[in-house]
């Protein structure tokens, strides 16, 4: 069972469908095993809530789950009160934090899905379809520390001067205090950037020694060769549409843009051609929940390919 889908079903913010899903697989247990799965996502998520009430975390839910969960939240953060001035002050409280910090958990977007997460400082995470990330359900009490393996995240970060915040790829490390950017990675295919919109922030190389940058906002760094590059950037909205359910297609290669399309709309393409096509937009931005047929028909007018879909495959090939 996806942990993302457990901590969606721990907030109230499941489909009838998923909550469905999640209470038959914790009925189908015959060895235990899911029950120890459930039992430390309902630990992330508890250390992720025990400092006060969490924020709300997705648009579109309100109402009836709105409630459950806030109710939820008090509830628990009324309990980790009630611990720590009923136990042994701040020692009992150290001791919490240290156990919590040393819990680490880690969470996977599936394709054609985004999650939006607020962790225990504040600190706000939109997750985009393919994203592999790992963190601690309470930061440590000397920094904060969290993981991207694969993907593509946007960092709000709140600001803590006590303990910087860093993000550990397989390229780099980066080092904030207070800031919004973005990063994307792709060990696989020896890709990653950094995009700060607000604030400044660290980047480390560590693929190459002694090379790092401190980035301004509107700036970006890529890396090439194993080599870091800094670029500014001309469109700051293009940086974070995919948070509001969008993909910006100005500047990207075809290939590159039909991998996007693959993790947005969980379909594999085949690009069957010699050459790869060109994009003739110089602006746009294609909507998500439009689909894949209505954003392959768009591009068909600026360039030059026509497609296959299998729709009992769910592969599509590009002529």
């Amino acid at each position: 069972m996806e942990t993302y889908l457990l901590i969606k079903y721990l907030k109230c913010s499941t489909t009838p469908e998923e909550e469905a899903r999640v209470k038959e697989w914790l009925a189908d247990d015959p060895d235990g095993s899911h029950a120890k799965q459930y039992s430390d996502a309902h630990f992330l998520y508890e250390g992720m809530i025990i400092h006060g009430e969490e924020r709300k975390q997705a648009s579109g839910h309100a109402g009836k789950s709105t409630v459950i969960r806030r109710i939820i939240v008090a509830a628990a953060s009324v309990a980790a009160v009630v611990l720590l001035a009923g136990g042994v002050g701040l020692a009992t409280r150290n001791y919490t934090m240290d156990r919590l910090s040393a819990k680490v958990e880690t969470v996977y977007v599936p394709a054609g899905k985004s999650m939006q997460l607020t962790l225990e400082d504040g600190t706000r995470m939109w997750l985009n379809s393919g994203t592999e990330i790992e963190y601690p359900a309470v930061f440590s009490r000397k920094s904060r520390d969290v993981k991207i393996y694969s993907g593509e995240v946007l960092f709000d970060v709140a600001k803590d001067t006590r303990r910087p915040f860093n993000v550990d790829t397989y390229a780099s490390v980066i080092s904030v205090l207070g800031t919004r950017f973005n990063v994307a990675v792709d060990e696989a295919g020896q890709d990653f950037s950094a995009a700060l919109l607000r604030g400044s922030i660290k980047v480390v190389n560590k693929l190459s020694s002694g090379e790092e940058y401190i980035l301004k906002a509107n700036q970006m760094v890529k890396m090439k060769d194993e080599h870091l590059y800094v670029e500014r950037i001309e469109n700051p909205g293009a940086v974070e549409c995919w948070t509001e359910g969008l993909i910006d297609i100005v500047g990207i290669p075809f290939d590159q843009l039909m991998k996007k399309f693959e993790m947005a709309y969980d379909v594999d393409i085949v690009i069957d051609r010699d050459a790869v096509p060109e994009i003739r937009y110089t602006r746009g931005k294609f909507r998500i929940s439009e689909g894949i047929e209505h954003a392959l028909s768009m591009l068909e007018l600026v360039s030059d390919f026509t497609y296959e879909y299998d729709r009992q495959t769910n592969t599509i090939v590009i002529r």
